[in-house]
């Protein structure tokens, strides 16, 4: 039924999980979504010429595109919002919901700034997700498609302005876009504070220990913050290194 394709309850409203019927993706529901990534960015990269030396083709391909992740994007929180109401679990807080907005934004201004910030953390969090989905709806469900799709451009998208429009970061603007993140986390520092929420998995609330109880082991709240600062700065330094590394190696060797 209709219906049931679009059941969108969400486990994190229950208590128990038993209370919602949960589903195991099959080894296919699992690996088609991290195939079609792994295919269209390479197909990307390959053409890449052909939406290069074709204004329209680029202004069409970015239409579409942005068209479909508007669409995917806000269904994901009307649906949530038509079933609970508005609260703060609805807004759209974590990394990859922003990284999924400014991905948009992208598409549309063609900001290298915000470029750089959807690079490093939209194509790292998406395949995160892809490889370690967190929702309980196989194929069989609207969430499983709008899941995939959204995490799906918010890793290509990085990757289509980089092969097509030479959107290759430099130092100054890959500090630009782990500063803009710094800003955000600052942010949701507060807003977590004085909401009780958890978004990010940044707070200084000390009752959030009891939901997380692996903090402890990094050093406890709200030292933990200091070695999510470390492992930042550490992903945006390995990536940025890697990024060159496999440039000078296409170059040289002429792979793509």
């Amino acid at each position: 039924m209709l219906a049931d394709f679009f059941n969108y309850k969400s486990p994190y409203r229950v208590e128990n999980y038993t209370e919602l019927e949960m589903y195991k993706l099959s080894t296919l529901e699992y690996i088609l979504p991290i195939l079609f990534v792994f295919v269209s960015a390479v197909l990307l990269i390959y053409f890449r010429n052909y939406f290069r030396n074709n204004e329209k083709r680029d202004k069409n391909v970015r239409l579409y595109a942005g068209v479909v992740f508007v669409v995917i994007y806000l269904s994901h929180y009307v649906f949530r919002f038509a079933l609970y109401g508005f609260d703060t679990i609805v807004l759209p807080f974590q990394l990859c919901s922003i990284s999924m907005f400014l991905a948009i934004i992208l598409i549309i201004t063609k900001s290298r700034t915000i470029h750089s910030f959807v690079l490093y953390t939209g194509v790292l969090g998406g395949l995160i997700s892809l490889f370690i989905p967190v929702y309980l709806n196989d194929s069989s469900y609207y969430r499983y498609y709008q899941y995939v799709l959204a995490h799906s451009l918010l890793i290509l998208t990085p990757i289509y302005f980089m092969a097509v429009h030479d959107y290759i970061p430099s130092k100054k603007e890959t500090i630009y876009g782990f500063l803009i993140l710094q800003t955000i986390a600052t942010f949701m520092v507060i807003f977590n504070y004085f909401m009780g929420t958890d978004f990010m998995f940044v707070f200084i609330n000390a009752d959030k220990i009891e939901k997380f109880p692996v903090i402890e082991n990094f050093g406890g709240i709200p030292l933990y913050l200091l070695w999510v600062e470390i492992v930042g700065i550490t992903i945006y330094t390995i990536a940025y290194n890697l990024i060159r590394v496999v440039i000078k190696i296409n170059k040289k060797y002429k792979i793509l």
